[in-house]
């Protein structure tokens, strides 16, 4: 099982580099969320997704908690961005996201923190490619929210509440 999910990660992480690699690879990168998807899907993992109420309101509210002050600290002004954008950071980064770390990945383990440890180094180290080819090393510190985000994951068993942290996170990043 571990091989399976780790075959998957390895090969998220290796297109990926292969798209930052291409210059004009940046047009291909519709191809990662829908790999992220589609691979625990066709490996048959069930992806724990619920639209409850309760966890919407958990996501926001965790969001709002520890994001507002990390903006109010460390945030100057947040960027205007267009409705595009915000669909994209929704449905392109953070849910496809979200559905391969925390309902794959940290799933496939184990439920309980070490999991959301290793999930969350598997995660950060993910960003590896955009650190060494936009000069964006900062993104590596992305293991502090997934530790959050694989919290929500833990208690809820949900991984909506992540997937609105996660689209937050990279709205005010």
């Amino acid at each position: 099982m571990k091989i399976k999910v780790l075959s998957g990660y390895f090969l998220i992480i290796i297109i990926s580099f292969m798209l930052h690699y291409i210059k004009p690879g940046r047009m291909y990168y519709g191809i990662l969320p829908v790999l992220m998807i589609a691979y625990p899907v066709f490996s048959g993992n069930k992806i724990r997704l619920n639209f409850s109420i309760r966890d919407i309101l958990i996501g926001f509210s965790i969001s709002f908690i520890i994001l507002l002050p990390y903006h109010l600290v460390f945030g100057g002004d947040i960027e205007r961005i267009t409705f595009a954008e915000v669909l994209f950071q929704f449905i392109g980064v953070a849910f496809p996201e979200e559905v391969f770390f925390r309902g794959y990945i940290q799933e496939s383990f184990k439920r309980n923190f070490k999991a959301v440890l290793i999930t969350s180094l598997l995660f950060s180290l993910s960003h590896l490619p955009e650190a060494m080819f936009s000069n964006d090393w900062i993104s590596l510190l992305s293991f502090f929210p997934s530790l959050i985000m694989g919290w929500l994951y833990l208690k809820t068993g949900n991984i909506l509440p992540g997937v609105i942290f996660h689209f937050f996170a990279n709205v005010i990043y």
